[in-house]
């Protein structure tokens, strides 16, 4: 794709003023190529996987203990988050199928930080000890879903923070007593 690779720069005209240092290559802005929107999906879809396997281990958890049967309230959690699984993972096509249209110019974040924080959700989810944390995690990477399918900067920020402050708060919550 056109906007998978960034436009090649004119090399700049050598001086007899003293070499510069080296400079370190500066991370790729996030969602500045087709191809870093489309990695995106890829960790959300990765994050759709970890829900799964979450829930159905979660449910095999309850059968056990309750010699069979899962008790209402753990049904209604698991279909929740069943359901908000299924929605991530549309959103996730949808950046697929929307990717060159996805595009941010600017956004002042690195590729592999959006990639971290993503990566370390999917982590986390498999071993969140308060439900109502796995909620909000969930809401907010669904939240940076559909911040990244407008393309517009502002609303991929604020999705970013939020996403980092649950998973700040869920490492507080599974952290152990000091």
């Amino acid at each position: 794709m056109a906007n998978d690779k960034p436009a090649a720069q004119p090399a700049a005209p050598k001086t007899a003023a003293a070499p510069a240092a080296p400079k370190a290559p500066a991370p790729a802005a996030a969602l500045s190529t087709a191809k870093q929107v489309e990695e995106l999906a890829d960790r959300l879809s990765v994050c759709a996987d970890s829900i799964h396997e979450r829930v159905m281990r979660d449910i095999r958890r309850s059968q056990e203990q309750h010699h069979g049967e899962v008790p209402e309230s753990e049904q209604s959690v698991a279909r929740a988050l069943l359901d908000a699984e299924i929605e991530l993972r549309q959103r996730a096509n949808r950046l697929y199928a929307d990717a060159a249209a996805c595009i941010v110019s600017s956004l002042g974040q690195s590729q592999q930080h959006l990639v971290a924080l993503t990566a370390d959700a999917a982590k986390k989810i498999q071993n969140i000890t308060r439900i109502g944390d796995g909620i909000t995690l969930v809401a907010r990477l669904l939240g940076l879903a559909a911040a990244a399918a407008t393309g517009q900067v502002l609303p991929i920020l604020a999705a970013v923070d939020g996403l980092k402050t649950q998973l700040d708060v869920v490492a507080a919550h599974t952290a152990p007593p000091a």
